[in-house]
């Protein structure tokens, strides 16, 4: 729910600074998420509205082929979600080694998924930033310190509740008796 209203949040700031920039009509009438087509252009076509659209499971496939595609570009090129990849595999190893029962996976696969969709909605507010100006604009690094805020605040999230899930097994392991391999 928290992380509903911080993206909530994230894209309400953008809204408002790309009007506070006048790059957005102020109008209720013109969504700053609908597409115009440049009259000029032939190799445009109209797209219905969605609700126009019949549904079909094609159009689902794409919708899903497009999000799978925007999680490979996050992936390969963005260096924050390489690190926290890595304490993804480094969480998961961990798990397996201490074998850690199903409601604790429960915990670590949320955890990892907070951070990784944080990080990429973070990307997301930064390319969309970049797009309206590559200048340096006070609003603009407001907004992007905002996205970046809200990765770190689900990446230390995800820390404690690591370090809770975790705790238990660490502590169990350390008490239990040590076997002496080399006596015989």
């Amino acid at each position: 729910m928290i992380c509903c209203a911080l993206i909530a949040l994230l894209f309400g700031a953008l809204l408002w600074i790309a009007r506070t920039l006048r790059l957005l009509p102020a109008s209720d009438t013109a969504s700053p998420l609908s597409w115009t087509l440049d009259p000029t252009d032939p190799t445009e076509t109209p797209t219905p509205p969605a609700a126009a659209r019949k549904f079909t499971w094609r159009h689902r496939a794409r919708s899903f082929g497009f999000a799978a595609h925007g999680i490979k570009l996050v992936l390969r090129r963005e260096h924050s979600a390489w690190l926290h990849l890595g304490a993804a595999a480094l969480a998961i190893g961990l798990g397996f080694i201490l074998q850690i029962d199903l409601a604790a996976w429960r915990w670590i696969i949320l955890c990892i998924g907070l951070v990784i969709a944080a990080e990429i909605l973070n990307t997301a507010v930064e390319t969309t930033c970049n797009a309206i100006t590559t200048a340096p604009h006070p609003l603009i690094g407001r907004a992007k310190d905002m996205a970046a805020g809200a990765v770190l605040l689900c990446a230390l999230t995800a820390l404690i509740l690591g370090a809770l899930t975790f705790a238990p097994y660490l502590l169990e392991s350390a008490a239990a008796p040590q076997w002496d391999l080399c006596s015989s």
